[in-house]
């Protein structure tokens, strides 16, 4: 009682939970709004002009790594980092969150969420291949990633609070086979960014920060060449963009200078046989061309 009579007469410095103000945009790919900040008492940079191209950069740096055990890594390798939004994902959203940006205020965060496709999975349902209406195998199963962004300083503040969700219903067989949902999808993983020159150290972070809290210095991210902050590095690249690394690695290595120390031996030994062939023959050209003289009569 005494804590809420206490939010009741301060509710300036009390944080709750965001609360909706504005629906920006919504549609089957994904909605972008404007919400309330938790924290009251906080004064964001709001309303802020950032190019959609800036914001662009921010999106496709943003990466997510699975954090696998010591014998997960020994066995399957280093774990990759991937991109958290696709092409598609960063041309939605990166000119709805720049108009939100500038229609925010300074007690507003831009929250936002995206649908994407996930990949085919069997489902782990006790009794779903069994006797079940739901059929095993997912083709298509929708997720969800979502999150919210604000800008404080020269700094913008990146939250992703859910990353590729599947809404699935609990198991209600019995309590022993119910398992407990993970509601963000970001249980043992880590949310990285790239370039690291662009991302704010750890002292940046404030009381609204998670774990997956990223501060990003959008002036720097701005003034980096080009496709630096769309380029992920090798780890960090996708599936497709690892496979494609790995197949014009020998053809690089082929077309190199160098020579191979055993292919260059065996041609010299050859050479060297060749021309112990030939010297016999080079021998012999001189006798058959020499003619025996008659003898001379007495």
């Amino acid at each position: 009682m005494a804590l809420l009579a206490g939010c009741l007469l301060g509710s300036s410095a009390c944080i709750t939970s965001p609360e909706l103000d504005v629906t920006l945009h919504e549609s089957d790919r994904g909605r972008v709004y404007l919400e309330r900040m938790p924290d009251r008492s906080f004064q964001a940079a709001h309303p802020i002009k950032l190019s959609t191209e800036t914001v662009t950069q921010v999106l496709r740096g943003v990466l997510v790594r699975n954090d696998q055990g010591f014998l997960q890594n020994l066995v399957a390798g280093k774990p990759e980092a991937l991109r958290a939004f696709t092409e598609e994902d960063v041309a939605f959203l990166a000119p709805l969150i720049a108009d939100g940006l500038m229609r925010a205020a300074s007690d507003q965060q831009i929250g936002f969420t995206i649908k994407q496709t996930g990949a085919p999975v069997y489902s782990e349902r006790v009794g779903a291949a069994i006797g079940s209406s739901e059929p095993p195998l997912r083709l298509a199963p929708m997720e969800s990633t979502g999150g919210s962004l604000y800008a404080y300083g020269r700094s913008l503040y990146v939250t992703l609070a859910q990353y590729r969700h599947r809404a699935e219903r609990p198991d209600t067989i019995n309590l022993a086979n119910r398992r407990l949902p993970d509601e963000s999808g970001l249980a043992n993983r880590t949310v990285l960014f790239v370039p690291e020159t662009a991302k704010r150290p750890d002292s940046y972070r404030d009381a609204r920060s998670t774990d997956s809290t990223l501060v990003i210095d959008y002036e720097l991210l701005a003034r980096l060449p080009a496709g630096t902050g769309s380029s992920a590095p090798s780890d960090a690249a996708s599936p497709a963009d690892s496979a494609g690394t790995a197949v014009q690695a020998p053809i690089i290595k082929g077309n190199s200078p160098q020579k191979d120390p055993e292919v260059e031996a065996l041609r010299k030994e050859l050479e060297e046989i060749k021309r112990q062939l030939a010297e016999p023959d080079a021998q012999r050209t001189p006798a058959r061309q020499k003619r025996p003289t008659a003898p001379q009569s007495p």
